[in-house]
C-alpha cells in the first residue's frame, strides 16, 4: 500500500551543566480521548539537535510533549503541531504469485493483497492474455492468500492455456488499482470428490493448539459433549478411519485451511483457517477416540496415541 505520510520534525534547545540522559516526545489529537502516541529520542539529540517523529496518517491539530531528563529531574514542554490529510492515497496492486492446478481440476491462486484499506479483492479468467474472453471472475468477497476458484459453473473448459490477473478495490478514498501480473495456466478436468457421509457432532481442534483435551490452554476440551468445538463435517468413508478425507457439511468442499474461515469463532475454535484441523472426534462413533489429522489435506491419519478421552 502506498501511503502518503507526514513527516513531522523539530529542533530541541535547551542549556544544562550536566548531560542529557533521556528524551521522549508524546503526541495525541488535541482534545481527544486517544491516549498519547511515546516516542523514544534516541540517541538523546544534542542542543539544537533535529527530531524527526514516525510518519503520521491522520490529519489534524496535535498537542507534542517534549521531556527530557538531567540527573533524575524531568523538564516537560508542551507545544503543538498540525497535520493536513495524510491518508491513503494510492490502491495498491496486487500480485499473483502462482497458480496451481489440482488433479482433481481445482484451480488455487496464490495472490498478495494488502488488506489495509481493502473493500474486496477481484479477479479474472480469461482465454487469451489481453483479456477479450472474459470466462470467470469474482468480486465483493473475504480476502485469503490462497482462492479456490468456484468450479461448479462449468464455463471453465477442459485441457485449455487460461489467464488469470487480480485487481484490488479500496475502501477510502474509494478507488481500484491496476490489474495485477498476468498468470498463463493450463486447466484440467474438473473431478467432483464429493464425501457423502455427514456428520454433525465432529469436534475439532486446530493445529494452533498443543493438547486437544487441555481446556486451560485453549478454554475447551475436545472430549466435551457440547460447546465451540462442535461442527458439522463430511467424510469419504462411512466411518471414520485412517484414510478419510474430511470435507465440509456440503460434502464438496476440502477442509483444508483456505476453505476453513467459517470454523474461526474465536478463542478455542480458532486457528483453522491458518493451521488447518489437527485432531478431531466423533461423539456418535466411538467417542472416546481421537483422530490425528493432516492439516494441510484434512486427511485422517490415525487414531491418537496420545489423547483420548476414556481417562
Amino acid at each position: 500500500m502506498a501511503i502518503a505520510t507526514c513527516n513531522i520534525s523539530f529542533e530541541v534547545h535547551y542549556t544544562s551543566s550536566v548531560p542529557i540522559t533521556g528524551a521522549v516526545a508524546s503526541y495525541k489529537i488535541k482534545d481527544s480521548a486517544d491516549p498519547y502516541t511515546v516516542f523514544n529520542i534516541t540517541p538523546v539529540p544534542s542542543n539544537g539537535g533535529l527530531v524527526i517523529l514516525p510518519a503520521i496518517i491522520k490529519s489534524g491539530e496535535y498537542e507534542l510533549v517534549v521531556e527530557l531528563t538531567a540527573s533524575g529531574v524531568v523538564t516537560r514542554k508542551v507545544s503543538s503541531f498540525k497535520i493536513g490529510n495524510c491518508g491513503t492515497s494510492v490502491c495498491e496492486t496486487p500480485a499473483i504469485k502462482n497458480v496451481e492446478v489440482r488433479e482433481n481440476g481445482q484451480i488455487v491462486m496464490d495472490y498478495m493483497v494488502d488488506d489495509i484499506n481493502l473493500d474486496t479483492p477481484e479477479y479474472q479468467i480469461a482465454t487469451d492474455p489481453d483479456f477479450n474472453d472474459v470466462i470467470h471472475f469474482r468480486v465483493d468477497f473475504d480476502y485469503t492468500p490462497l482462492e479456490n476458484v468456484y468450479m461448479d459453473g462449468g464455463n471453465i473448459p477442459e485441457n485449455t492455456s487460461l489467464y488469470m490477473r487480480a485487481r484490488k478495490h479500496c475502501l477510502s478514498p474509494a478507488g481500484i488499482s491496476d490489474w495485477s501480473n498476468v498468470f498463463q495456466f493450463e486447466s484440467k478436468r474438473w473431478v467432483i470428490k464429493k464425501a457423502p457421509y455427514t456428520f454433525a457432532d465432529a469436534f475439532c481442534v486446530s493445529a494452533k493448539f498443543k493438547d486437544p483435551t487441555n481446556s486451560n490452554e485453549s478454554g475447551a476440551s475436545i472430549c466435551w459433549s457440547e460447546g465451540v468445538l462442535k461442527k458439522t463435517i463430511s467424510l469419504t468413508t462411512p466411518f471414520p478411519q485412517e484414510g478419510s478425507y474430511i470435507y465440509l457439511s456440503d460434502g464438496i468442499t476440502p477442509a483444508i485451511p483456505a476453505n476453513l474461515g467459517s470454523f474461526d469463532t474465536g478463542v478455542a475454535s480458532s486457528g483453522f483457517k491458518d493451521r488447518g484441523i489437527r485432531w478431531v472426534r466423533f461423539g456418535s462413533y466411538n467417542g472416546s477416540k481421537i483422530y490425528n489429522v493432516d492439516p494441510s489435506s484434512g486427511l485422517i491419519t490415525s487414531i491418537s496415541t496420545s489423547y483420548n478421552c476414556a481417562t
